[in-house]
């Protein structure tokens, strides 16, 4: 502690600094720093230098796209700055390989027929979660980070349809929108929620699924790839 600043200044500081980043996806961000920080231990790093940085991503490159590398980078860099006082925005090679990573790239548009053959015939035991999203997602126009931090206080299920609330962080207004039940998209939503682990304290929509079966960690992020195979 430097000498001319109080306990209670700095007690001040750390309370601030816990709340720099985003309440509602502080567990995303958590989730990425802890995952590099445990790359970093078992490549026995100890300098986060901007080679250090172009290897993890490098690595990250070859399982995910130009978008999600973005995503990381930008929680990454966040907690490097507040916990380590690293900025890795002044890595220039880093930026320019994150650029790179996005040439060439075109997004999928899906055409109906293609969505109305996953939601009925995919198996739900692996796809499930996928399903739920997309049908989420296309009702509401929802962004990514919407739907990994869909809460279920933020659906109403009303029988006939579902009633989904989305609060904008910047203005603090509701979105709202309805899934009406169209096909079986309520009963793979239902059967989904029916899955959920009695046991956690959170309340986040989507968990880790695998066979079947949700786990009690929250999802970082949709696996879109599976689907779009």
């Amino acid at each position: 502690m430097n000498n001319c600043e109080s306990e209670e200044i700095v007690e001040a500081a750390n309370i601030a600094i816990s709340n720099l980043l985003p309440t509602k996806s502080r567990s995303l961000y958590d989730i990425a720093y802890n995952r590099f920080k445990k790359w970093c231990a078992e490549k026995h790093v100890q300098v986060y230098s901007e080679n250090v940085l172009l290897a993890y991503f490098s690595e990250n490159a070859k399982n995910y796209k130009s978008s999600t590398l973005w995503a990381q980078y930008s929680m990454v860099k966040s907690c490097l700055i507040i916990y380590d006082n690293i900025d890795i925005s002044k890595f220039p090679k880093l930026i320019a390989f994150l650029k790179r990573t996005g040439d060439g790239y075109q997004a999928k548009i899906l055409t109906k027929s293609e969505i109305d053959r996953f939601l009925s015939s995919a198996d739900d035991k692996e796809f499930l979660m996928i399903k739920v999203g997309l049908i989420l997602g296309i009702a509401g126009a929802c962004r990514t980070d919407e739907l990994v931090n869909l809460t279920v206080d933020d659906i109403e299920d009303v029988g006939s349809s579902l009633i989904v609330k989305l609060l904008n962080n910047k203005t603090k207004i509701p979105r709202i929108f309805v899934v009406t039940d169209v096909g079986n998209m309520l009963e793979l939503f239902r059967k989904y929620l029916s899955l959920r682990p009695p046991h956690v304290k959170h309340k986040r929509l989507f968990f880790y699924y695998k066979a079947g079966k949700c786990s009690s960690q929250p999802v970082a992020r949709i696996p879109w790839e599976k689907f779009l195979v």
